[in-house]
């Protein structure tokens, strides 16, 4: 089968699209259409998938514009010029669409050329927007985000929209479930392949490396890579520190990754009121190589999220890279995290958005620290041996091609 990928973003930065594409490019043929960033080749075979580079923005306030003229009618209006030529050019039999924003836009083209449609949902777009604007203090901003980019809004289209399209892809069980209880989807047009990561990527954890925290051999690392989002739950990480620094006061949190103006200074205003300074560090976005020396360099390994209607049904992708870093894991206990964390005994769960609860898991884990390794040895095993890993999971994303192609 000859399938068509649209994609707001660039390729093959994008983890997941770019774990579908290659996986699917074993068996079909497989088209990217997406974004083109500086520098980069209109088009390029990488590792079997076309990629055309066709969408392109003169710069981030360009790009700004663009998705509020967007959000207006639901149209991206590049990609709706882009999209019919990337069909007929390459004869496209189904067209497979990542994420709610380009969704509109693809179904134009699908129905016009009668092609197979899917809908890949990487997260729960209509809820992710009010985190991601929770800390905007910008007032323009705020003013836009209210009138274009609403939960009610966005919502009411999804429930519109994925109606439409033949399958619907989910990345976690709890996904699936919210699609039919919130909107009556039927389950056998919702297929779940999650964020797990390929057992190749132990191999960066096996490469010799020196302690990225040379000079803090006696401090007790605890680390948390990614976002820096109100979703995220960093803060309440932070506040655990307060109660663990009193009966180890050893303890070193460290936060490593992108943050806007907004974000990082509420952080950081949070580490100043709270005079811990000395045992919370912040960090820039590092370099990928420098992310897997700092999962495999700390005693444990941080996904904090605070529960809401978006972490309640989705899964980071890190979750997956920790376990193979072989390193211990604790997590708040958001629906999916806690569901695997607790039915494969891999790690470690504290209330969500409780610093208390936070500091008690730490304790615990620290006083016995041979026991996190034993769960975190479990979970390595799982990433590697058992189903916790992309080999396993994408299973269902090839049997769907395969019904799909029949």
């Amino acid at each position: 089968m000859r399938i068509g990928m649209l994609l707001n973003g660039s390729y093959p930065a994008d983890i997941r699209v770019r774990k579908e594409a290659e996986t699917l490019a074993e068996n079909h043929d497989v088209f990217i259409l997406c974004k083109r960033i500086s520098k980069e080749k209109s088009y390029e075979v990488v590792n079997g998938v076309h990629v055309f580079r066709k969408i392109e923005y003169k710069s981030l306030a360009h790009e700004g514009i663009i998705d509020v003229l967007t959000s207006i009618n639901f149209i991206h209006p590049y990609f709706k010029k882009k999209t019919p030529i990337f069909i007929k050019e390459n004869n496209i039999e189904a067209l497979h669409v990542h994420d709610l924003p380009l969704a509109k836009t693809a179904l134009i083209f699908t129905e016009k050329y009668n092609l197979k449609s899917i809908l890949d949902l990487h997260e729960n777009y209509p809820a992710a927007l009010i985190t991601w604007f929770a800390w905007r203090r910008n007032p323009i901003i705020r003013v836009k985000n209210k009138l274009l980019f609403g939960y009610k809004r966005w919502s009411n289209f999804e429930r519109r929209i994925i109606k439409k399209y033949d399958v619907l892809v989910a990345v976690v069980d709890e996904m699936k479930q919210r699609l039919i209880n919130q909107y009556g989807v039927d389950e056998n047009r919702v297929v779940v392949v999650p964020n797990t990561e390929k057992k190749e990527f132990a191999e960066n954890f096996d490469i010799k490396s020196t302690n990225y925290f040379t000079g803090l051999e006696d401090r007790f690392i605890i680390s948390y890579v990614g976002g820096f989002g109100p979703h995220r739950g960093i803060h309440t990480a932070i506040l655990g520190m307060n109660k663990i620094i009193e009966k180890f006061p050893n303890t070193l949190l460290v936060l490593v990754g992108p943050a806007n103006y907004d974000v990082r200074l509420y952080l950081q205003n949070l580490i100043k009121e709270h005079k811990l300074e000395d045992f919370v560090i912040i960090k820039d976005k590092e370099p990928f190589k420098n992310v897997v020396n700092i999962m495999k360099s700390s005693q444990l390994n941080i996904i904090p999220h605070i529960s809401n209607e978006q972490t309640e049904s989705a899964m980071p992708h890190k979750f997956f890279q920790i376990l193979l870093s072989g390193k211990p894991l604790l997590v708040s206990d958001c629906a999916p995290m806690k569901r695997i964390v607790e039915e494969k005994e891999i790690g470690s769960c504290f209330e969500a958005e409780n610093p208390i609860s936070f500091a008690d898991k730490v304790f615990n884990i620290q006083m016995n620290y041979q026991a996190a390794l034993d769960k975190a040895k479990k979970g390595n095993e799982e990433a590697l041996v058992g189903n916790l890993n992309w080999e396993f999971t994408s299973k269902e994303l090839i049997a769907l091609y395969d019904r799909l192609s029949d």
